[in-house]
């Protein structure tokens, strides 16, 4: 998928009065700088129609202008591309440590891999919320003497080299099922997410979720966590119906084009507010009646 950093700009013809006789739209595309947590605030204020954002709990919180929003954006979906994901914080099994808390409690100069923080990413901004509700930020890390490996990519080199060399002792991050199963084959287990911090979560957009022991034999069990699945396609209510529909057609058309988990976009899975792709927001008027028409509603 791509980011938001830039705007492609398309002329489609539109006869809604609010969408002008012939209006531009502008897409999101590329680029990190306006990408992840800056996505949702350009398209509700309507400097981009239409973007990606990664992952759904994202756009919820913008919608609601809770966490990082400041103010209610008014955001619709147009459907959510399939992605399966879950935050994991994973510690070595030598540090036996059972909780987050115990990090905080013994100030523990812990060497860390977590995702980079050159821009204002979902990931990072996730991942930090997170730990400043348990007290810990990664400043204060670095004060008990600890490090932070910052990387681009969950499967890169870089991360795959420290879990394997074991030159990290924790890694909190997103994108499991491109690192996790290697880090419980060499020495690492996941921390639950204690119920009161999921419920301050979910207070600001998040879902509750857990990673299942059926999918990682290698846990002891089921963890407790927050989601961190989809990948929604957003647009702001000013668009009219008929340009959304059209999109949704035009997704439709190229559905098998799409790098999604599985081989190709299920657009009834797209339109459903389904457990890998969530929508977060409520479906565009247009796309509500594409989906319908099309009986995948």
């Amino acid at each position: 998928m791509f980011n938001l950093g830039s705007a492609v700009t398309l002329d489609i013809w539109s006869s809604k009065e609010e969408e002008s006789p012939h209006r531009p739209l502008k897409f999101g595309v590329g680029g990190e700088v306006l990408g992840g947590m800056l996505a949702p605030i350009e398209v509700g204020k309507r400097r981009v129609d239409v973007a990606y954002v990664n992952p759904s709990a994202i756009v919820t919180m913008a919608y609601r202008g809770k966490g990082f929003y400041k103010q209610k954006f008014p955001l619709r979906a147009l459907g959510s591309f399939p992605s399966y994901d879950k935050i994991a914080f994973a510690v070595s099994k030598d540090l036996k440590i059972k909780s987050l808390w115990d990090i905080v409690e013994n100030k523990l100069p812990l060497r860390v891999s977590t995702r980079s923080s050159k821009f204002l990413n979902c990931t990072y901004y996730s991942i930090t919320k997170i730990l400043s509700l348990y007290g810990i930020t990664f400043k204060k890390m670095q004060q008990w003497g600890g490090r932070i490996q910052e990387i681009d990519h969950p499967s890169g080199p870089t991360r795959r080299n420290s879990i394997l060399k074991r030159t990290v002792d924790v890694i909190f991050d997103e994108g499991i099922t491109r690192w996790l199963d290697l880090a419980l084959a060499h020495g690492y287990e996941v921390l639950h997410v204690e119920n009161d911090i999921r419920r301050k979560m979910e207070a600001i957009g998040f879902k509750r979720s857990v990673i299942p022991k059926k999918k990682y034999p290698r846990l002891k069990g089921d963890v407790r966590t927050l989601d961190f699945s989809g990948w929604p396609i957003i647009t702001h209510r000013w668009l009219s119906n008929e340009v959304a529909y059209a999109i949704c057609e035009s997704i439709y058309a190229k559905r098998n084009n799409y790098p999604v988990d599985d081989t190709r976009v299920n657009m009834k899975e797209f339109c459903g507010d389904t457990e890998e792709a969530p929508l977060g927001i409520p479906l565009h008027p247009g796309a509500r009646k594409y989906f319908k028409d099309r009986g995948y509603l």
